[in-house]
């Protein structure tokens, strides 16, 4: 908690506001650290989730005991204010698919973060990073176009013969820009998809995406 605070602190710009944020008011409350630096500083401001986060002002965002879905609510209408952002985790295996994939400095004791590893194949990757150019992200991937092109990749990739990791791919693409309910959507696909269901969805992928997919893998990796 105290390294957050003074890390968050650190990367608090010439008129930024810090932002607090937890999942109730109550839990400030009941967080002397927490309370204390929101009472004291005029630059510091609390948020919670059952309020609704909108954030308003530019600056760091410290997180206290939240989750990928938390981080995710968070970005999705105020990503482009945050400047910082430091997550405390009251589950280290809540965010750790994130982590992994995000690569943050690790605050305080750094013995449960050694081995953070992206538990996806290449190729599974580089498909997940196309979508991520692809789909607009302002809109669900639930629905529309954008649910057809998601799903299709799955399916294609599922076809192919590769696991579909959902936790690690929801920590990937929310990692990378993905916000909202989109990162656990697509969890949610890739779960069912993997168990034998099969969500409606117009095929819209060349036969040889995956192949495609190998080619650019390969072209990537500097081995001779």
């Amino acid at each position: 908690m105290e390294a957050a605070i003074d890390w968050c602190l650190e990367h608090l710009g010439d008129g930024e506001t810090l932002t607090v944020w937890t999942h109730l008011k109550s839990n400030l409350a009941n967080n002397t650290a927490l309370d204390q630096l929101v009472a004291r500083y005029s630059n510091v401001q609390h948020v919670t989730r059952r309020g609704g986060v909108g954030l308003r002002r530019r600056g760091p965002v410290l997180m206290a005991w939240a989750d990928m879905d938390d981080i995710a609510d968070l970005l999705r209408f105020g990503s482009h204010h945050v400047t910082a952002l430091a997550v405390l985790s009251w589950d280290d295996e809540a965010v750790r698919p994130w982590a992994a994939a995000a690569k943050p400095v690790v605050l305080g004791n750094p013995s449960s973060w050694t081995d953070l590893v992206v538990e996806l194949d290449p190729v599974v990757v580089e498909a997940l990073d196309d979508l991520t150019g692809f789909i607009n992200h302002n809109n669900t991937i639930s629905g529309g176009h954008e649910k057809e092109h998601v799903v299709s990749t799955l399916f294609a990739l599922y076809d192919a013969g590769f696991q579909l990791a959902p936790k690690a791919m929801q920590g990937w693409v929310l990692a990378h820009g993905w916000a909202g309910d989109n990162p656990l959507q697509l969890a949610t696909d890739a779960k069912d998809i993997g168990r034998g269901r099969r969500p409606r969805a117009r095929q819209v992928l060349r036969a040889d995406y995956i192949e495609q997919l190998r080619r650019q893998v390969e072209d990537r990796d500097p081995r001779p």
